[in-house]
This record gives C-alpha cells, sequence and structure tokens, in this order.
C-alpha cells in the first residue's frame, strides 16, 4: 500500500488487498488504504471477490461475470435490490448475520464458462433460471435498470423481481415461455 501511495497516484488499483487475511486484519488493512487514499484524495479501484469487504468498504459496485460487467450502482442498491440473476444467485448464497430464520442458501447452477470459449448471447445464460430464446442470441448491454443510477445487462430485469427473489406473478409464465419482448 506504501509503495503504491508513494508517488500520490490520482488512482490505487488493489487487486485482492485482502486475499487470504483473517477478517480483523482485513478491516485493518482497507481502513488503513482508504485512510490514506483520502489523505491524498486518491480514487481507489477494488478489485475482489471478496463481498464482504465490498459490502464494508465500497460505495459503487461494477459487478462482472465471464469479462463483462453484468451490473452497476451503489453498494446499497445492488445489494438490497439486485437487477441481474448472477447478483441475485450470489445474494443467495451467502450467509447473512441479521437472518433470524437461517434462510437456505442456494448456489448458482452450472460452471462459470471458458473465458477463450464465451458462449453466444448472454454469457450468464446457461447457468440463468429466467434464460429466454433472445438470451441465447444477444448479448444483453448494460441499461438503466432498477433504481436511478443502476444497470444490468439483462433482457428481462424490467420482468424480474429479484429484490424478493421471485418473479412477478403476472410475469413468471412469459418470461419461461420466452414470450417477454425484448
Amino acid at each position: 500500500i506504501a509503495m503504491g501511495l508513494s508517488c500520490n497516484p490520482d488512482l490505487l488499483i488493489a487487486d485482492e488487498p485482502t486475499t487470504a487475511l483473517d477478517v480483523t486484519t482485513q478491516a485493518q488493512i482497507m481502513d488503513l488504504m482508504l485512510k490514506l487514499a483520502a489523505e491524498r484524495d486518491t480514487a481507489v479501484l477494488l478489485i475482489t471477490h471478496d463481498l464482504g469487504v465490498v459490502a464494508g468498504f465500497c460505495d459503487t459496485v461494477q459487478r462482472m461475470y465471464a469479462r463483462g460487467i453484468v451490473e452497476s450502482g451503489t453498494v446499497d442498491d445492488i445489494s438490497h435490490n439486485p437487477q441481474h440473476p448472477y447478483t441475485w444467485g450470489l445474494l443467495g448464497s451467502m450467509t447473512r448475520l441479521d437472518d433470524a430464520h437461517q434462510t437456505r442458501l442456494h448456489s448458482i447452477a452450472g460452471a462459470p464458462p471458458s473465458v477463450i470459449d464465451l458462449p453466444v448471447g448472454c454469457r450468464f445464460r446457461p447457468r440463468c433460471e429466467f434464460a429466454t430464446e433472445i438470451c441465447a442470441r444477444v448479448l444483453p448491454k448494460l441499461r438503466p435498470a432498477g433504481k436511478e443510477g443502476q444497470f444490468a445487462a439483462c433482457h428481462h430485469a424490467d420482468e424480474l423481481d429479484l429484490k424478493t427473489l421471485s418473479v412477478r406473478l403476472e410475469d413468471r409464465d412469459a418470461v419461461r415461455q420466452g414470450e417477454v419482448a425484448s
């Protein structure tokens, strides 16, 4: 961290800075890095797989899947109002300390695609329970979805109610049968 900030950069890229550290050390490293960055007016681009670190230390997030951004917005918006099935799946696979009911965790079906042989259309389609025919043909573009400033690359973001981890009843059959217009 000291070496990265020693030349007073405008941007510090921190690639997995907390990997293999215990939670206490993670918090200390992140606190120090963000304190030093704030003192030097340096932006921080954090690259991490640790959603807990993202939730605790970031303002905005760009969720990536198979070499592309699938969702973008504030950490709060994406955590509480996901607009992409991949984000929905990630959140459903995580334990929550505030979950008094101890909700059953779910895994995302299938395996990620090879980044050298990506599927045609939506890259998440082979694992998505909401995929339809258009998903097999057209790679979705990042577009406004959910709250203001939130974006998702999903053909069906407007029809899916991922906030409650379900599909709206009036749209469920249409989505599954591929009848929803793109």
